[in-house]
């Protein structure tokens, strides 16, 4: 561990004089449209209105889009505590956008698209704005931030966020399905003449989502359509039961628990950022940012796991005890309890250098230090198969299986990192751009492992089973300690006029960080390998900027825990571990088209190929191994092939009209590729209207064409190679996208 600390501070060491020779010649930063993704409407989200967009990049998709706040990211990971239960996209942010891949590798060692927001802070005159949003459905959403001065170079901010929102499928568990609180108190002070500025910013902020979009649908896999189940609406009738009180058994006593289902599903987060800029007189420019961060997370979410058909002799029952015969529902019930303490720091120096300032050069540092700890209930909990469903009782209990598929760790996660980049005007044709990240990692903690990697037993108190708990288990340590590196190049070529060429090359490393240790094997601790090489045209007139590239993007041990339904035992699932590569070879053209004042179109079509790699998987069942499966060459599920976004938008005088339309073709079910669901339109629009410099309105629609945009997937089938009986109205549950949505927001300024 020694060794690879030096190596960093070495490099760190070495880097630093070459920076600052550069610095005695540097007057302004700038920042080219490298570092950022544009024309993305990454907030137009079709499944959620309280969190960003996840944009394909070719790989498979995380938990949720990851976030940047005043230069520091919003939560240290994406789980216990996900990053959009304590942020917002609103009055109380100055500015926000998207980060590029090669950005995102800089800045977190990580290849995605990463939101980049500011906190809104005081300038020299006061300023109101305020927000008031609702839908006719019942939402109601009130933002406001108030700034101003208050001494000399001193002044203050206050924003408070408030969201009620009951959902378009009303649930008896709770009238609130998504509700949202975010205090923010902030002071500021400016010296210098605006040339340096510290700020200071307290945030609090409660999370309670109960939300469930989720329903049953007839699945026709002869052409990957789907049907409405008898009278059930999606999107409008409540699928499920009023699961409250919450019954569990907690994997920590080892006692049977009740709790009210809105406090099992409350984050509380308190934070406090500190940031400090300063620029020098020849331009240098040094940020500096902080943040403690002490949260808690409470989940209590039901995930549809299999409908099945029962008599009166399989020992289902009302509440009552009278006998159930029907299809049953069975909910698989997550029930984790995260805690995250995180202290991040990230400092920055930039500037520029050289003859005619070619060199826009800038170097960090990153101390993130996180501890983490999770503690995740589970359990099966049955119930009807229609619309507003009673929960039944599997021989007198509300629940089976319960922490079966329980997680458990606790520990502490360091990464130390230093990053440079320099971005260099060659001549009025050529541009390049490189940089590099190096960063040490060091993880160490408990968890609750029963076998190794490769499935070799060694703490059989561990295996997870029906009542599995930390009581009667054995936690065993873990310990991980790496030197992760990134590497980034770009450039761009003039070939005459608006015509060019561009090419970017992306290489980051990964390891495993805490949340790998949730389960019940120990992760591979191979080093995850990413590479993304992508070149092509440009073409930038005053009527149209336009882009086009191939593209080849690359994961080694990608990591994933699947379901595996028994081929020979429908009966029996089983959760494994699964390592494997992917890759996608792809082509996108991107173009923001103006040809006459007041309106624009912005296209974008991505073709793409992602596929698995190196991947032949035996699972093993109670009655042995199964079959070899070779997935090697076959599609990555849940990622279509075709993606097209569009979006025109018309302004006159104070009106403004717009619209988006994403579609995306196909995605497979099964990792035999077997099953698909076809292809959809996720489509919006909206009226914006200025009354005045005060006061504006928007008027929003959300899916115009009110199409179900159903997904899920089909664990029985996952290994399926004869898919007979899931041709034809297959009944299933899944998810399903927001329904018609009309919004209507007014705005103030004062």
């Amino acid at each position: 561990m020694k060794t690879k600390k030096t190596i960093l501070l070495a490099t760190v060491l070495w880097c630093m004089p070459t920076c600052l020779i550069m610095a005695q010649d540097a007057k302004t930063d700038s920042i080219p449209s490298t570092r950022e993704e544009r024309n993305r409407n990454v907030m137009l989200n079709a499944s959620s209105d309280v969190q960003p967009r996840q944009i394909s990049i070719g790989l498979p998709a995380k938990f949720t889009t990851f976030i940047f706040e005043d230069g520091l990211p919003v939560s240290y990971c994406y789980w216990p505590i996900l990053p959009y239960t304590s942020w917002h996209s609103g009055v109380s942010q100055s500015s926000s956008s998207l980060m590029s891949l090669g950005e995102s590798a800089l800045q977190y060692g990580s290849l995605e698209y990463i939101v980049s927001s500011n906190s809104r802070h005081a300038g020299d005159s006061f300023q109101g704005l305020g927000s008031y949003t609702l839908n006719h459905y019942g939402k109601q959403q009130f933002d406001v931030n108030l700034s101003g001065p208050i001494a000399k170079g001193w002044g203050f901010s206050l924003g408070v966020y408030q969201n009620f929102d009951p959902g378009s499928n009303k649930l008896d568990v709770s009238k609130i399905q998504d509700r949202m609180e975010i205090y923010r108190v902030g002071i500021n002070k400016r010296w210098a003449e605006g040339r340096g500025e510290a700020k200071l910013l307290y945030q609090y902020a409660t999370y309670t989502s109960i939300a469930d979009a989720r329903g049953p649908f007839y699945f026709n896999g002869a052409d990957g359509s789907v049907d409405q189940f008898e009278d059930f609406r999606l999107g409008r009738d409540q699928y499920l039961p009023n699961y409250n009180p919450v019954h569990f058994l907690d994997l920590e006593t080892n006692t049977e628990e009740d709790k009210n289902i809105v406090d099992a599903n409350r984050d509380h987060i308190h934070q406090l950022t500190f940031n400090l800029d300063y620029e020098w007189d020849n331009g240098t420019k040094f940020t500096f940012g902080t943040k403690l961060k002490d949260g808690e997370a409470l989940s209590a979410g039901f995930t549809p796991a299999g409908i099945f058909k029962v008599t009166a002799a399989d020992g289902y029952t009302y509440q009552d005890g009278t006998p159930y015969e029907g299809y049953v529902q069975n909910r698989h019930a997550m029930m984790p309890r995260g805690i995250e303490r995180s202290w991040m720091t990230t400092a920055t120096l930039s500037g520029t250098a050289g003859k005619d300032r070619q060199h826009s050069w800038r170097m960090g540092i990153n101390e993130w230090w996180n501890y983490q700890r999770m503690s995740y209930n589970s359990g099966i909990y049955p119930h009807e198969v229609k619309e507003n469903p009673q929960a039944l009782l599997i021989h007198g209990n509300i629940g089976t299986n319960y922490n079966a598929g329980a997680d458990y760790y606790h520990g502490h996660e360091n990464r130390l990192g230093f990053f440079m980049a320099d971005d260099w005007t060659v001549n009025n044709r050529l541009w390049l751009s490189a940089g590099f990240r190096i960063e040490w990692q060091n993880t160490h903690g408990k968890g609750a492992f029963a076998y190794t990697p490769d499935g070799t037993l060694f703490e059989p108190s561990n295996i997870r089973r029906e009542g599995f708990n930390i009581v009667e288990g054995k936690p065993n340590k873990f310990t991980g300690d790496w030197v992760n590196p990134v590497f980034t190049f770009n450039g761009r070529f003039k070939i005459a006029g608006g015509l060019g060429l561009l090419g970017e090359y992306v290489y980051a490393r990964q390891r495993p960080n805490m949340q790998d240790y949730a389960g019940c094997y120990l992760p591979l601790e191979d080093p995850i390998n990413i590479n993304m090489l992508r070149g092509g045209i440009y073409f930038n007139a005053n009527w149209i900027q336009l882009t086009s590239q191939v593209f080849h993007i690359s994961q080694t041990n990608y990591k994933s825990r699947s379901q595996f339904t028994n081929p020979a035992d429908q009966s029996e699932t089983v959760t494994l571990p699964i390592v494997n590569d992917v890759a996608t070879l792809g082509w996108t053209t991107d173009a923001v088209i103006t040809p006459f004042k007041g309106f624009s179109f912005h296209g974008l079509l991505t073709l793409q190929n992602p596929q698995y790699k190196n991947f032949t998987f035996q699972p093993v069942f109670k009655d042995g191994p199964g079959q070899l499966y070779d997935f090697n060459d076959k599609n990555t599920t849940a990622m279509s092939k075709m993606i097209i976004e569009l979006d025109p938008s018309y302004q006159i005088d104070k009106w403004r009209f717009w619209l988006s339309f994403r579609y995306q073709s196909k995605q497979y079910i099964n990792k035999t590729n077997t099953l698909y669901f076809k292809g959809r339109w996720e489509t919006f629009g909206g009226i914006d209207y200025t009354l005045n410099k005060h006061v504006s309105f928007a008027l929003n629609v959300v899916n115009i064409l009110n199409v179900k945009g159903a997904s899920g997937n089909i664990p029985a089938a996952d290994l399926a190679t004869d898919v007979s009986a899931y041709q034809h109205h297959y009944l299933m549950a899944g998810n399903y996208i927001r329904p018609f949505t009309l919004e209507l927001k007014t705005s103030l300024k004062f």
